[in-house]
């Protein structure tokens, strides 16, 4: 099999300042970097040990750097622009679609919280289930929870997988094998997250735009080398369909 090529990447971004969020494509790339998160460390040295001990610590993410030849008739430049002059620049998430794929990410919520109506009675932790609605969007994902259950009572629902790509608050369902009845339970709708279709490998990474630098030279085009501090964890989505 033939190592992938980087002609035919794509860089994506989700825009959630303006009236409705978008997805962004970033025009004219040159390149992209998204650079390290190296895991830090830890002293793990005893007075007994002959020799420096170390175990590893949290993940510090790094800078990512895109290359773009700026143009301000591009309209995903003056969005990367104005994200990079707000105080403070918002996180916003990234997704670079590799090229075996030429589809584009899109968007939807996640459950963001769960509220018991009633708790109904005779419930038991073993054999009570909670069941979300899947989302519309065909490549979003279930949300998934598990139940708190107190004295044969639900008293609340714990969000395992907040889900994606939902478009409505889906219905929540509490059942019981046993002799659990009546219990209701909403769920309402919260942050915005990328839908990533299987039909194309994904990298993705949250970070806030610290740098938009020009460079002029001579008999050149414009350049940038914008800077990218990511927080959080990255993922690696490999291709599943053809």
């Amino acid at each position: 099999m033939p190592s992938k090529l980087t002609q035919g990447t794509h860089v994506y971004f989700l825009d959630e300042t303006g009236g409705a969020p978008a997805i962004v494509q970033v025009m004219k790339a040159t390149a992209f970097n998204p650079g390290g998160d190296p895991a830090g460390e830890l002293d793990d040295t005893s007075l007994e040990s002959d020799e420096m001990e170390y175990i590893a610590g949290m993940r510090n993410p790094g800078n990512a750097t895109l290359g773009i030849r700026p143009d301000p008739e591009q309209a995903s430049h003056m969005a990367m622009w104005d994200l990079s002059r707000m105080d403070p620049s918002p996180s916003v998430k990234w997704a670079v679609g590799w090229s075996d794929g030429t589809v584009k990410p899109r968007f939807g919520q996640q459950v963001g919280s769960v509220s018991v109506g009633a708790g109904g009675t005779g419930y038991t932790a073993g054999t009570t289930t909670v069941t979300f609605a899947a989302p519309a969007d065909a490549d979003g994902i279930t949300a998934t929870g598990t139940p708190t259950i107190v004295g044969g009572v639900v008293t609340d629902i714990v969000i395992t997988n907040p889900g994606s790509g939902y478009a409505t608050a889906p219905d929540v369902t509490i059942a019981d094998s046993g002799t659990g009845v009546g219990a209701t339970a909403t769920a309402t709708l919260g942050d915005y997250g990328l839908v990533l279709p299987d039909t194309r490998t994904w990298f993705t990474m949250g970070g806030y735009i610290s740098d938009f630098p020009f460079d002029f030279q001579t008999n050149a085009l414009v350049e940038a080398q914008i800077s990218i501090r990511r927080t959080g964890g990255a993922t690696w989505q490999k291709k599943v369909t053809p």
